[in-house]
């Protein structure tokens, strides 16, 4: 039953990334019930990969399980905005401030090539920026190196993703947003955990403010 797509990981871990991206960019919108035959067809997976995706998606919060009644798409609002955004802020700043104590020659290779992206990114393409600004947020995860705050950063950051292409139509291009991250990217390049948090926190806020506004 496994594709090219599932090489090197399991088909729960298929199921579950999969399941993840289209919840993430509304191909499965909120409030939208799971079929989940027809997923275990199309993905290729049987019941028992398919039972343990839902699971960890729940665990996400990204899908609600109702006994009796099925397994929905959970519903993007402005209370998990604020719950979510909080979060964040603790944990961006964390990651950004150890980013900038742990740095290496090696990982400011990487953040000058993000900045160096950056300042080629198209204007206007809200696509564009969001895979340049998850690509950003992994980039000072790594540099991190704490796995466990790093999973729960992901988790987080998956759900703010969700949100952003929820309220995308109602929104400006957001690459402004997203140029943010260079002073950030040069505290850490510089080793300065003090404006590294700030400004990751600052950003956070930002981005809350900005979905706050389309909700």
């Amino acid at each position: 039953m496994g594709t090219a797509s599932t090489v090197g990981r399991t088909l729960a871990e298929h199921a579950y990334l999969e399941l993840r991206e289209r919840i993430i960019d509304m191909r499965l919108p909120p409030g939208a019930a799971l079929d989940e035959d027809a997923l275990m067809r199309e993905l290729g997976v049987g019941r028992t990969p398919m039972r343990e995706a839902v699971k960890r998606l729940e665990s996400d919060r990204m899908l609600t399980v109702y006994p009796r009644r099925g397994t929905i798409v959970s519903d993007v609002n402005i209370r998990d905005l604020r719950a979510i955004s909080d979060a964040r802020r603790v944990l961006e700043a964390f990651a950004a401030r150890k980013a900038a104590e742990h740095v290496t020659d090696e990982d400011r290779a990487a953040l000058r090539a993000c900045l160096e992206d950056l300042s080629r990114a198209e204007v206007g393409s809200n696509e564009a920026s969001m895979a340049l600004d998850e690509r950003i947020h992994r980039t000072v995860y790594a540099i991190m190196r704490n796995s466990y705050v790093e999973a729960t950063l992901v988790q987080y950051f998956s759900l703010s993703q969700r949100m952003w292409n929820f309220v995308l139509s109602g929104l400006a291009p957001i690459s402004g947003n997203v140029h943010e991250h260079a002073g950030l990217l040069r505290a850490i390049l510089d080793g300065d955990p003090d404006k590294a948090a700030r400004l990751a926190e600052e950003h956070v806020t930002h981005f809350e403010d900005l979905v706050r506004s389309a909700l």
